[in-house]
C-alpha cells in the first residue's frame, strides 16, 4: 500500500548559514545606496532604523518594502523583530524619504497567514515568491489561509510600520 504525499501549497524561505554570511555582506553595500539619490529609485527596498531595546545600539536594516491597506509592512524571521514587541519608534528610508513610524510586532500565527494571504491576493500568486514575500506559492492557486498559516508557523512576523510625528531619532552617537 502507497501513501501518497502531498506536495505543499506554500513554503517558507529557509536561509542557509551562508546566505546570512552573503546578505551581511550585500547589506553593507545596499545601507548608503538606500541613503543615497540612487535609493530614492528603488521602490522594493526600504532602511529601517531602530534603537535596540537591551543593547541601545542603532540597527539600520536593508528590508523589503510592502504596503497594504494604508500600512507599510516588513516580513521577516530575522531576531531583530523582538526590539518591536509591544511596540516602538522607528525611522524610515523609503524612495529616498525619512519618515518616523510606529512599528508593532504581528506574531499571531492566524494573523500573519491572514496579511500574508491579503499580500498574495494583491501581488498575484505568481509574483509570490522567496525574493518577494519570503514564501513560494507552490500551487497554481490562491492558497487557503490554513495552508498559509501551516507553512508560516512560528517562523514568520510582521512588522507593521505606521506614520507618526510624536517619534523623535535619538542623537548621533547613542
Amino acid at each position: 500500500m502507497e501513501t501518497e504525499t502531498k506536495e505543499p501549497a506554500v513554503r517558507t524561505f529557509e536561509p542557509s548559514p551562508g546566505f546570512g554570511t552573503m546578505m551581511k555582506f550585500g547589506n553593507a553595500f545596499v545601507r548608503p545606496l538606500l541613503r543615497s539619490r540612487v535609493g530614492a529609485k528603488i521602490h522594493e527596498l526600504a532602511l529601517l532604523g531602530f534603537t535596540g531595546r537591551r543593547s541601545g545600539k542603532r540597527y539600520a536594516v536593508p528590508v523589503a518594502y510592502h504596503e497594504l491597506d494604508g500600512d507599510v509592512l516588513i516580513l521577516t524571521a530575522s531576531a531583530w523583530k523582538a526590539n518591536f514587541r509591544g511596540g516602538g519608534g522607528v525611522e524610515l528610508i523609503h524612495e529616498g524619504e525619512r519618515r518616523s513610524m510606529h512599528a508593532d510586532l504581528i506574531e499571531d500565527a492566524d494573523e500573519v497567514a491572514r496579511v500574508y494571504s491579503a499580500l498574495i491576493e494583491r501581488i498575484g500568486v505568481d509574483k509570490a515568491t522567496a525574493t518577494t514575500i519570503g514564501l513560494d506559492v507552490l500551487a497554481d492557486r490562491m492558497p487557503t489561509i490554513d495552508e498559509i498559516r501551516e507553512a508560516v508557523g512560528d517562523r514568520r512576523s510582521i512588522v507593521r510600520l505606521r506614520q507618526c510625528e510624536s517619534y523623535r531619532r535619538p542623537p548621533e552617537g547613542n
